[in-house]
Parts: structure tokens; sequence; C-alpha cells
């Protein structure tokens, strides 16, 4: 039965070169090139070493910070709405009948 070491590069021909990430009892996980991850029982799979390299990952890009905007409430006054101007005059004759 074939063993393969963690980190090792190693070649299927379905899914192409890729690099061993765990091994156990009888399976084989590899993570390819294309940054899929795979699991294989080793008895069956046609896993064949490889010497070629593992290809460079690029730096992921970093999101640019957004430009501070002026909010609402700062560039316009506040809207009335008829629910407030609805809750405003009951409250209003509520206290004028308390009053009398």
């Amino acid at each position: 039965m074939k063993r393969f070491d963690v980190g090792s590069r190693v070649h299927e021909p379905t899914y192409g070169h890729g690099s061993v990430i765990a091994v156990e009892d009888a399976f084989t996980r590899i993570q390819f090139d294309d940054s899929t991850v795979r699991k294989f029982l080793t008895s069956l799979a046609k896993i064949e070493p490889s010497s070629e390299p593992a290809p460079l990952k690029r730096p992921r890009a970093r999101r640019k910070a957004k430009a501070k905007t002026a909010t609402v409430s700062e560039t316009e006054p506040a809207k009335v709405t008829k629910k407030t101007t609805k809750t405003a005059k009951k409250g209003a004759t509520k206290t004028t009948a308390s009053d009398a």
C-alpha cells in the first residue's frame, strides 16, 4: 500500500497536482492546486508522487477604506411623520382635558 507524508506533492489523473494535507488509516486528504480538498481511499486511488513544486499563493486583496459621508441627520432637519403627529395630537388633548 502507498504511503505519503503530509506536505508531499502528488499527482492524481482526474484532479491534477496537489499537496497531501492529512494521512489517516486508510484515507489520504489532498488539497489540489485549484484549492479543492478531496479525500481518497489510499488503496484504490491512483495517486503518484510528483516533483512539481506547489504554485505560489497570491496575497488576498484588501478592501479600500470608504470615505466618510455626512449622514441624513446632519444635512436635513428631522422629518415629521403622520404617526408622530397623531401621537402628539392625542397627547395634547389628554393634557388639556386633565387641566380642566
